[in-house]
């Protein structure tokens, strides 16, 4: 048998490992059946044959029962039937791991040898207990740890053991239909085909589309079916625009000049678009306990996309609420991207899931349904825009709302579209913009006779929406503003979880490290995970036990099961850039110690401390014909082509590794020829390596279930890259010269006048290992991000005034 060679060199990590007391042990494996009840009748050895019997749910007659016993092996010459038949008071610790490692999925000889399993254990970073022999209560604690042990494909065991049948074996039907917890995290005692599928239409306060009635919201649930009514289940809601299809947008011309702004204050220009009116909130019936009151539900949802996190929480417990919002198919109003009226429509959802408004079966608002079988307990989830609607929603304090797990989330709309006083793109949406995504999102346009209602008004405000968006200026405007969620932290009364790519170049990593720092100054509980990929989810990652964390978060969060999970989940998580499976643990994202550079000093530069470049070079890049990214590695690699278009500075080899974390700081000197400008900067790992992919591949495909017959998932991991590079990408900014104090002050420029500005760069943490050198690029347009406006400027730099600060490690 081939091994892959990933499976030799993966750490499976378990950072939401918790050991109870041993009669807890006990109590809990009786619990799920693993340990008879009346356990002192028992001897060892039975209990020992309990347990390994236990261990094979999937094979249900005596014969093959006792068929899997003897594949599997204890040592070269003894298998696990032969040793349960002769064993009496102790279980040796080698044949114990031995039998582990081949139910954990590891295959010997490739995997691990049997003359020595503690060897693999240690190398995988699988917890066990160093002791020669086990006792009944060594035993039982080793037995506890090996439920809770990270599998081959990443899952715990006693998850691997779920999905193979262990709770419908085990379990009575009436046990299997409620929730159970083990080691302080919900179990897969669900079955899948027997979820309960929906559609609700919640009332809001809105009307977004002026038609004089309350917006509608379209509302889908998946939920686990209860043994009874008395038991009630927490939800996982994401708000996904993208829910019931998009249309075909096109983008923004970028190809355009680049403005001279007026000086003053952005801020003061009127907001005509985020103009709409809205109802009193409509007290909810009195007769919300009454049954014959609450009707079901008359449509069943068909060819759901759902968030892969929520189908593995199914299984668990958890409810699966999924909702477009105002201006999507099924629903009333039209979309605002990022508006306070669009985090309205999302919190709606959450009202009416604890009781707080109105529901209805269908369109016609004539019958009443009610969210009786939710305890009431609310948790977000989502990546991206549905990541980013989870945040909007915990800044407004909503009651029911438990807490929330962001990934690749936006903070503030205009970090996300603009920069330091310029227009700029998500990476690969060049020419994007609130517009666009407002227009993209409108499926309401799918259905004809429903659009034709709305189009005139859709029209025109999304040409308000365009002229308030000022994406000549791309200053910080009132549009902006209330598009900032940051704003409103103070009103956040639940912990939040992020998670983050640290080469996300779509929603950069400041949304986050910006929200970090005021949910910390506000004292509210914000756990952080980075990890080394691009905009992406990262559950389905062997090496972290992402799925644990969570569970012992909710599981403690909406079931308010105490697990100490606050205590347990690190307040920083962060892959390293160097190895997949090394995931660090520090204090904090940036570092208090820095180093700084002179750009005359420190950094190997030949000539005049003065330097200069042209920026001529929107040309070039279309003759090139090179797409965004592939001009970005051509810009780096100094490509001939494009060298005139910028400055290229690198220190000498490195001596030791540096670690650079948080956010590096430009302080520049520079002036242009003309009356406006931009500077952009890249701060750049130079040195030929096999560096770490960020874009996942796949390990396995279809490597584990998430839950009994539940859907199947690919494991996925960053792998070292085949080919060695000369060059990576640390960190970018970019700064117009108009806003070298705030992005909403507009100043004037006046041709070759010197000014000193200050340019943070994306937070970021990088391992820069000895033998590489640091770079820094400075330069003005950037073809895959800001306005490419054709121009001849030339901007100086003065270097011997000029520096880089980094937050070292």
């Amino acid at each position: 048998m081939s091994i892959k060679p990933w499976r030799k060199a993966m750490k499976y990590h378990q950072f939401a490992k918790t050991l109870p007391t041993l009669d807890q042990q006990i109590l809990e494996l009786q619990e799920i059946d693993l340990y008879p009840v009346d356990l002192a009748q028992y001897s060892f050895g039975q209990v020992a044959q309990h347990v390994y019997r236990h261990f094979l749910p999937d094979f249900r007659s005596q014969v093959t029962l006792e068929t899997q016993l003897h594949n599997l092996l204890v040592d070269e010459n003894q298998d696990l039937f032969s040793y349960l038949a002769r064993i009496n008071e102790t279980f040796n610790s080698k044949a114990f791991y031995n039998v582990a490692l081949q139910l954990l999925g590891f295959f010997s000889p490739q995997d691990f040898s049997l003359a020595d399993p503690l060897f693999a254990m240690t190398k995988f970073d699988l917890p066990y207990l160093d002791e020669t022999n086990f006792d009944f209560n060594t035993f039982t604690t080793a037995i506890y740890q090996l439920l809770n042990t990270r599998c081959q494909n990443g899952l715990l065991f006693l998850d691997n053991l779920a999905n193979r049948g262990y709770f419908a074996t085990n379990l009575n039907a009436r046990k299997q239909q409620r929730p159970l917890f083990f080691n302080g995290k919900a179990q897969a005692t669900f079955a899948a085909d027997q979820f309960i599928r929906e559609v609700v239409y919640v009332e809001s306060d809105l009307d977004t589309d002026h038609d004089g009635q309350r917006d509608l919201l379209q509302t889908t649930i998946i939920r686990p079916k209860v043994a009874n009514s008395f038991i009630k289940l927490p939800a996982l809601y994401t708000a996904n625009p993208y829910f019931l299809g998009t249309t075909d947008t096109k983008m923004n011309d970028v190809d355009v000049p680049m403005a001279i702004k007026n000086p003053g204050d952005a801020r003061e220009a009127v907001d005509k678009f985020d103009q709409f009116h809205e109802f009193s909130t409509k007290p909810v019936s009195d007769n919300q306990n009454d049954p014959f009151a609450n009707h079901p539900s008359v449509i069943t949802p068909n060819n759901v996309g759902t968030v892969t996190l929520s189908d593995f929480f199914l299984a668990r417990g958890f409810a699966s609420v999924y909702a477009a919002g105002i201006g999507t198919r099924g629903s009333d109003g039209i979309r605002t991207c990022g508006s306070p009226e669009e985090t309205k429509s999302t919190i709606a959802i959450i009202e009416w899931l604890h009781g707080d408004r109105r529901a209805y079966t269908d369109r016609s608002r004539q019958d009443e349904v009610i969210a009786d079988w939710c305890s009431g307990h609310v948790a977000m989830t989502g990546k991206s825009y549905l990541g980013t609607l989870a945040v909007a929603a915990a800044t407004t304090g909503v009651a029911g709302l438990d807490t929330v797990i962001s990934e690749a989330a936006i903070s503030s709309w205009y970090d996300y579209y603009r920069e330091h006083g310029l227009v700029v793109a998500p990476e690969t949406f060049q020419g994007e913009d609130a517009n666009v995504l407002t227009n993209e999102c409108f499926s309401r346009q799918k259905d004809a006779g429903d659009y034709a209602k709305i189009k005139a008004f859709y029209d025109h405000k999304l040409k308000q929406m365009i002229h308030d968006q000022d994406r000549e200026s791309g200053s910080y405007n009132h549009f902006w503003e209330v598009r900032n969620y940051r704003r409103d932290i103070a009103k956040v009364k639940c912990p939040i979880v992020s998670v983050h790519g640290l080469n996300d170049w779509n929603v950069k990593p400041k949304n986050v490290f910006k929200l970090n720092q005021v949910l910390k100054e506000a004292g509210i509980a914000h756990k952080v995970i980075l990890h080394q990929g691009q905009h992406i989810y990262i559950n389905n990652f062997p090496s972290l036990d992402f799925y644990d964390l969570i569970n012992l978060w909710l599981t403690n969060k909406l079931f308010q099961q105490e697990n100490h999970a606050d205590q347990i989940f690190p307040d920083y998580l962060i892959q390293s850039n160097l190895n997949e499976s090394d995931w660090q643990t520090p204090d904090d994202w940036q570092a208090t110690a820095q180093k700084s550079y002179n750009l005359a000093i420190d950094f190997d530069h030949k000539g005049d401390s003065e330097v200069r470049f042209v920026d001529d070079g929107v040309q070039a890049f279309h003759d090139s014909k090179l797409k965004d990214l592939a001009w970005e590695q051509a810009f780096i690699q100094e490509d001939p082509r494009f060298s005139q278009n910028q400055v290229v500075l690198k220190t000498s080899s490195l001596s030791n590794e540096l670690l650079i974390t948080g956010r590096p700081v430009l302080n520049l000197r520079v002036k242009s020829s003309a009356n406006y400008g931009l500077i952009s900067a890249m701060l750049v790992d130079y040195g030929e390596a096999n560096r770490l992919t960020t874009r996942p591949q796949i390990l396995e495909f279809a490597a584990r279930e998430l839950g009994y017959h539940g859907k199947q998932e690919n494991t996925m991991a960053f792998k070292q890259a085949s080919q060695a590079t000369p060059a990576k990408l640390i960190a970018k900014s970019h700064i117009n010269l108009q806003n070298r104090t705030t992005a909403y002050q507009n100043e004037a420029v006046q041709p070759e006048t010197y000014y000193d500005l200050q340019l943070p760069l994306q937070p970021t943490y990088y391992h820069l290992p000895a033998g590489r050198q640091l770079g820094l690029i400075i330069y003005a347009t950037d073809m895959g991000m800001t306005i490419r406006h054709e121009n001849n400027l030339e901007y100086t730099i003065d270097l011997a005034n000029s520096n880089l600060t980094i937050h070292q490690g």
